[in-house]
This record gives structure tokens, sequence and C-alpha cells, in this order.
């Protein structure tokens, strides 16, 4: 009788969150736990900008953005702005990402695309065109473009969040896909 009174408090007590480790067992670690770094899938963007002739495409992307008005309104009514940083880096340091989002022709050591979007959600739907600036990073190249998105999660209010679209500019020297999740790292809520 012993026996079944041990056994039926062992199982309940991993019911209310008690865990055991064993020294021999590797660390379980969070995705996102490296709390200096961006993580991007290869292939979460094929996205390509020309200038001069050349053409150079990027293979991965990060997003990030800004929560508009703080948070006084009810997230999933309020609109954020949206960065899109397009390189060939699946593992970005955000210090650099930071520095190629602020100053893409002065700080960023890394080639690709910044793409800023002042508005999307709000009282406008999330999903559809939005108008999108486009800087490459290590050259003095600026065009207005259209960003079309065709999945949006909140990140502010779903975290990490999620974004799905393409970018296209009139001249096409911009032009691509992307998918991923948003950098939470990336993510900011002014006060």
């Amino acid at each position: 009788m012993r026996l079944l009174v041990c056994l039926a408090l062992a199982a309940c007590s991993a019911d209310h969150g008690t865990t055991t480790h064993t020294p021999d067992a590797p660390p379980v670690v969070p995705p996102d736990a490296d709390q200096s770094f961006c993580d991007a899938p290869a292939n979460s963007a094929h996205v390509s900008i020309r200038i001069a002739n050349v053409t150079t495409g990027f293979t991965t992307v990060h997003a990030g953005g800004t929560l508009a008005g703080g948070g006084v309104a009810p997230i999933d009514e309020t609109a954020m702005s949206v960065n899109l940083l397009f390189v060939d880096d699946g593992h970005l340091p955000v210090d650099m990402a930071y520095a190629c989002l602020a100053s893409p022709n002065s700080q960023c050591a890394l080639e690709g695309i910044r793409g800023t979007v002042d508005t999307v959600g709000g009282t406008a739907p999330a999903l559809g065109s939005h108008p999108i600036m486009l800087d490459s990073l290590q050259h003095a190249a600026t065009v207005q473009g259209t960003l079309t998105i065709t999945d949006f999660i909140q990140p502010f209010d779903h975290s990490p969040g999620h974004i799905t679209g393409s970018i296209a500019t009139m001249d096409n020297s911009v032009s691509g896909t992307f998918e991923n999740d948003f950098c939470t790292l990336l993510l900011e809520v002014p006060i």
C-alpha cells in the first residue's frame, strides 16, 4: 500500500511544476534564449537589390518595430512601425542589427537592405500594401517601394509575432519575398 501512495505523490508533484534534472542530461535551452542575437532561418528571404547593373540577393530577414503611442491603447488596435533587415546572416548580433537599422551607410558593416514602414495596423488593416523606404546598407541608394503583407501576427499582442510578404519598387531595383517571426530584441515600446 505504501508503494502506491509514493507513486501517486510522484505523479502529482510532476503536474505541479516540480522537475528533476539528471547530471548527465544537457540543459534545455528555449528558443531565443541568447539575448544578444536575432535568429532567422536560412532562406527566410529571397530579396535582391540592383545597383549599377549588379544584382545582389539576400537570404534572411530580421523584423522589428516600434509600437505607436506606447502602451496606452489596446495593443491589437494600435499601429506600429516595422523595420526589416535583409542580410545573409541568420545569427545576427543585436547591436549590429541596431547599428544597421539606425545608420545604414555609416555604422553598418553588413551588405544588405534596410526597409522601414511608418505605420502597420491600427485603424487600417495590417494585411495589404504599405509604402516602404528601402536603403542599401553599404551604398548611397534609397528607393521608395511597396510592402505587401500577406500574413501578420501583432508581435506586441502575440509574442513573438510573425510577418510574411513581398517588397517591390517601380523600377524593380529591389524585389523579393520574405517570412519570419519578429526578433523580440528589435521591438520597442516608447514610454
